[in-house]
């Protein structure tokens, strides 16, 4: 929980997206921030084939559309994020040079140790960007056939309880599109993104954070990952953090140790 970004959703009212639906007021919001969002993120991600934008409650919401309407089998990495295989049908976890023909499951930031990864892939992939806007500015090479890209606001900004998410496609989302068709959708999320935005860069957060992320893992001898809150270790005292398979690398928040810093 950062101090300047609670002071500054304090500038919003609740009443300012009081807006009566069909009127059209909503839809206009989302399509100012979708524009946004494209440039805010454009040096990191090139969203230009994904002609579809839908704002959604943060990256589980996302997940849960996708998951919902999802008939094909389909494929993580070992130490992927693993709320997918809480509901539904259950992927088949793979290392991370080896694709079967099923959808891939992917998350860039790599949600296994919250560092970069550029992944070659032929197949389907769902692409899970929760971790952008926590991190300097580096390029994802987008699979040729990513289908959805997700985006979420909860991880940099530490705005885990507004749920706010973003999701790409490159078809019109047989779920979402009904809804963003009636204008269902949370409209005070909507304007919160927009607040961050036009207050911080998609890289502040890192350049803010990083100081105290390199001081924090100096003293207890971590390695930075490139998510400004989180780091790894092979020390043995923190093997219950281990998520992977194919290594040792145990994944640490140290959000908890910032204030110790300031």
């Amino acid at each position: 929980m950062m101090a300047e970004v609670w002071h500054l959703l304090k500038e919003q009212r609740v009443s300012d997206t009081y807006y009566r639906r069909g009127d059209g007021d909503a839809s206009q919001d989302l399509d100012w921030v979708e524009a946004q969002h494209r440039n805010w993120v454009h040096e990191i991600i090139d969203l230009s084939e994904f002609s579809y934008c839908y704002f959604v409650n943060g990256t589980t919401d996302a997940i849960h559309h996708w998951k919902m309407t999802e008939t094909r089998e389909w494929q993580y990495h070992s130490g992927e994020y693993d709320y997918p295989n809480w509901m539904g049908t259950k992927g088949h976890e793979i290392q991370l040079e080896t694709h079967e023909d099923k959808v891939l499951y992917l998350s860039a930031p790599f949600s296994g140790d919250g560092d970069y990864r550029n992944i070659k892939a032929d197949c389907p992939v769902i692409l899970d960007c929760t971790y952008v806007s926590s991190t300097n500015i580096q390029h994802i090479d987008v699979p040729k056939n990513t289908e959805q890209v997700f985006f979420s606001f909860s991880k940099g900004f530490g705005l885990v309880g507004q749920r706010l998410g973003l999701v790409y496609t490159k078809e019109p989302h047989s779920t979402l599109q009904p809804l963003k068709e009636f204008e269902n959708w949370n409209y005070g999320g909507v304007k919160t993104i927009d607040l961050i935005m036009s207050n911080y860069k998609v890289d502040d957060m890192w350049n803010i954070h990083r100081e105290e992320q390199l001081k924090i893992c100096e003293e207890h001898n971590f390695i930075p990952s490139d998510c400004y809150f989180l780091a790894t270790t092979r020390d043995n005292y923190y093997r219950r953090r281990r998520r992977m398979k194919y290594n040792d690398n145990a994944r640490i928040c140290i959000t908890s140790l910032f204030d110790e810093y300031k």
